[in-house]
């Protein structure tokens, strides 16, 4: 490894790998040791980072000013250039005298010359006599050590506040209305820019972005408690005419959404409990719509005893001006759309993205690794088992998939049979009539 590969690493070492492998261990073994109710979110990481950042260098600079050690030449260039911007502006905002000015600008061009002529040892001793001359005639306009660190730990916060606020926020999923899409203990990042930030604590935007698509996946303010932030699927835009038929299928605008059986699965209903454990077996569908695709779940044919009061069940829905339609994709076991209605615009706070991290519940720090990184707008990937019956929908495709649908008055659309490649019968477990808070901090 030559000189300047070795500085190089050195400096990423010093400036970076350090202080975010020591913020990794700090804030994962504070949450390890029950010190953090909830996994780290990423602004705590970047303050961690920032704290620790500060404090392995001045560390760095202690140990090697004490043990008369040299730091390499690209680093001591780096410290020269700071210190000269540092004089330049202290001389430009206090009132030196020429004697002043000119024992620094003596200082700044010693500085420069060691540079140029790349020798540490006097690099070294010129950044010394350079911040002893400051020190001595512009100390009083000098930040302080202190002053620094706080200045750039407040600048840390306000930049991940910002980022959380306006660009991008972690949620985390604590039910299962959105599975098998995502699991319980998934944590998610939300763009919450794509449509137009709001300001915090207002259900106002800064600027209105796009409006979401059909089949995007948001996070919204629970329209009946503002408290709670509920994620789901969009299924209905502005004007749409929404009707879900009882055996699942769903109209929008007349016409049926185009959709095939996987085959019957046993999962774990996303909480982590072994496969088949949940005490039935489901029909899985991929669904298209818009310009995705996705799974979708179903464990009985026909909704029972729906509410008093309920949206697209028993007839025909639109979605007024200015709101979306939204159901989980865990049909049977999402509280959405359907029995409280639609999401007004201003209550949407952002589309999901994917996600950054997925811990079992109730296990620990056990880790679902492959969850990792996943893209929740992707086109979905079949579970183990199901290989052959999800290629077959992906052979037939969105054309080839339409439901059929019987109406009254109206003739149904034909279309081929769904495959189902495992006979096996589904069972009906009981719908679950309490409210799913769906993406909390």
């Amino acid at each position: 490894m030559n000189e300047d590969l070795k500085d190089q690493f050195w400096k990423a070492f010093w400036y970076f790998i350090l202080p975010a492998g020591l913020a990794i261990a700090t804030l994962q073994g504070a949450w390890a040791l029950r010190a953090l109710a909830e996994p780290p979110a990423p602004w705590q990481y970047l303050l961690a980072f920032a704290v620790l950042e500060m404090i392995v260098l001045t560390v760095r600079d202690k140990v090697m000013a004490y043990q008369g050690v040299l730091k390499p030449f690209n680093a001591l260039q780096s410290d020269g250039r700071e210190l000269q911007d540092e004089a330049r502006k202290l001389l430009k905002k206090s009132k030196a005298s020429d004697e002043v000015k000119t024992a620094v600008e003596e200082g700044i061009t010693a500085v420069d010359e060691a540079i140029k002529g790349k020798k540490p040892k006097e690099l070294d001793e010129a950044l010394r006599e350079l911040d002893g001359r400051i020190e001595k005639h512009l100390g009083a306009a000098r930040k302080g050590t202190t002053r620094e660190y706080v200045e750039a730990i407040a600048f840390a916060v306000l930049v991940a506040l910002g980022v959380r606020a306006f660009v991008v926020e972690a949620f985390k999923i604590p039910s299962p209305s959105m599975y098998p899409t995502l699991n319980v203990g998934d944590n998610i990042f939300v763009n919450k820019f794509v449509y137009g930030p709001l300001i915090p604590f207002t259900n106002k935007r800064l600027f209105n972005g796009r409006i979401p698509e059909r089949g995007e996946i948001v996070v919204f303010v629970y329209p009946q408690d503002p408290s709670k932030d509920f994620i789901k699927r969009v299924i209905g835009l502005p004007g749409d005419r929404i009707r879900v038929h009882p055996d699942g299928v769903i109209e929008v605008n007349g016409r049926p959404l185009s959709r095939c059986q996987v085959g019957y699965w046993s999962g774990d209903n996303g909480d982590g409990r072994p496969p088949g454990s949940a005490g039935e077996e489901q029909r899985l569908y991929i669904e298209w719509h818009g310009n995705f695709s996705y799974f979708t779940l179903r464990a009985r044919e026909n909704f029972a005893d729906p509410p008093p009061r309920n949206f697209g069940l028993s007839e025909e829905y639109t979605v007024p001006a200015g709101h979306v339609f939204v159901m989980g994709d865990n049909r049977d076991n999402s509280y959405d759309s359907r029995f409280w209605g639609a999401v007004p615009m201003q209550n949407i706070k952002g589309r999901a993205l994917w996600i950054w991290w997925s811990n079992l519940p109730g296990a620990g720090c056990g880790m679902r690794w492959n969850r990792f990184g996943h893209d929740l707008m992707a086109a979905p990937t079949p579970p183990p088992g199901l290989e052959s019956g999800f290629n077959a929908c992906v052979r037939r495709g969105r054309e080839g998939s339409v439901p059929t649908v019987a109406r009254e008055g109206a003739p149904a659309p034909t279309a081929a049979p769904e495959p189902t490649p495992e006979p096996t019968p589904a069972a009906a477990p009981s719908a679950d009539p309490t409210p799913l808070p769906a993406a909390d901090h």
